[in-house]
């Protein structure tokens, strides 16, 4: 990072009192490893970021662990957190017990509540409830409830995959018999 003078000081609101409180600012840089209470990062990455609470504005991180998250138009790779919000950002790996997604794409999402705001698309997604205002489109879906303003489109149900997973395992076991008298 840089040295103290170099970076850049905001006033944010602190936890659930909303008290304004001094936070270092990360603008246009690129971070290893952070660990802070707040972190705001602006057009900037890291490698990992464990913080109480995190706002990313076209940034970019590996790891994000928090209890809050809000982030517009970034990228994480693994996110877990309390309580998240992806407005048009992407996550690889997303675990929260409050997942807000407001068009934005998650390869694999685990909550305990997901909400959208428009449509939901997921490879995997596993939720207590799932809500949204649009469709909702995954090639695998397990939730206790479901409510959606539009279609659910599932590729795959627990049944469909676990008859798809069996069959591919007797394909392989009738092909490894045959390479066996082949050979």
């Amino acid at each position: 990072m840089t040295d103290e003078r170099d970076e850049a000081t905001a006033v944010v609101k602190a936890d659930t009192t909303k008290t304004p409180m001094k936070a270092r600012e990360l603008l246009r840089q690129d971070a290893g490893d952070v660990e802070a209470d707040q972190v705001t990062m602006e057009r900037s990455g890291a490698e990992t970021i464990n913080a109480q609470r995190v706002s990313m504005d076209r940034s970019g991180a590996k790891t994000l662990e928090t209890r809050s998250a809000q982030l517009d138009r970034s990228g994480v790779v693994m996110l877990s957190g309390e309580h998240v919000v992806l407005h048009d950002s992407s996550a690889v790996a997303a675990r929260a017990a409050e997942l807000r997604v407001a068009d934005g794409r998650v390869v694999a999402m685990t909550a305990n509540q997901v909400q959208g705001e428009g449509p939901i698309n997921a490879v995997l997604l596993t939720a207590g409830g799932v809500r949204t205002e649009g469709d909702i489109r995954a090639v695998f879906l397990t939730a206790g409830g479901v409510e959606a303003g539009g279609d659910v489109k599932v590729a795959f149900t627990p049944p469909a995959a676990a008859a798809l997973g069996a069959g591919i395992g007797v394909a392989f076991a009738l092909a490894l018999r045959l390479l066996r008298r082949v050979l």
